[in-house]
């Protein structure tokens, strides 16, 4: 295996590339979990892991499948694992991270739909500034929606998600630079015309799927 095959796949027809395999950790850890009778921390990681298997199956650009994957893992494990509590930033890392690596994906999801233009449809200044403001219109609307979540399942459910005012305040506050950060990548991607499909393996063309 050369290394551009290694970096880009596709290995096997079940196991593509790395982020294959990380997929399958997160699955994996949810059925380590269920064995060991955690079902609440099991059914959290399938609940996530079953979102990178769509992401796989829509075909999603090699970055942004690894992106969402790489968020599904954050807030999977660090959930599971108890990293919110063992690292005092960890926090502040996921609500930072998930924004910029899931807006531009929804962003994509949205574009196959025809809900929004694909990335590589235009290439004007009012077509970029369009792609920016969507795409973090919808990270910072996911950390808000996240934060009513934390408000109701403290009073529905007795958890202890939202610590005080400033904590939810703070979060919204990394949510939006998240966001931010997410719409601008998302920018760069649709300036240099790289679309919103997976690209087929060692050859620099797009495959034959409508976006």
């Amino acid at each position: 295996m050369d290394m551009r095959r290694l970096v880009l796949g596709d290995w096997t027809p079940l196991v593509r590339d790395g982020i294959d395999v990380l997929r399958l950790v997160i699955l994996g850890g949810a059925v380590v979990y269920a064995v060991n009778g955690r079902l609440g921390a099991a059914a959290f990681l399938g609940a996530l892991g079953l979102v990178t298997v769509v992401a796989r199956l829509v075909n999603l650009p090699r970055v942004y499948d690894l992106s969402l994957t790489v968020a599904m893992a954050l807030q999977g494990f660090g959930e599971t694992l108890g990293f919110y509590d063992d690292f005092l930033h960890f926090d502040d890392l996921v609500h930072f991270t998930l924004p910029m690596l899931t807006a531009p994906v929804i962003y994509i999801a949205l574009a196959r739909l025809d809900v929004v233009p694909d990335p590589r449809d235009e290439t004007h200044l009012q077509h970029y500034v369009g792609i920016f403001i969507v795409t973090a219109a919808l990270g910072i609307s996911v950390g808000a929606l996240w934060e009513i979540y934390e408000w109701r399942s403290d009073a529905w459910l007795g958890t202890t998600l939202s610590e005080s005012n400033d904590d939810t305040n703070g979060d919204l506050v990394r949510d939006t630079l998240g966001a931010l950060a997410g719409a601008g990548l998302l920018v760069a991607w649709a300036r240099f015309g790289w679309g919103s499909v997976r690209r087929i393996p060692g050859v620099n063309t797009y495959e034959d799927v409508s976006a």
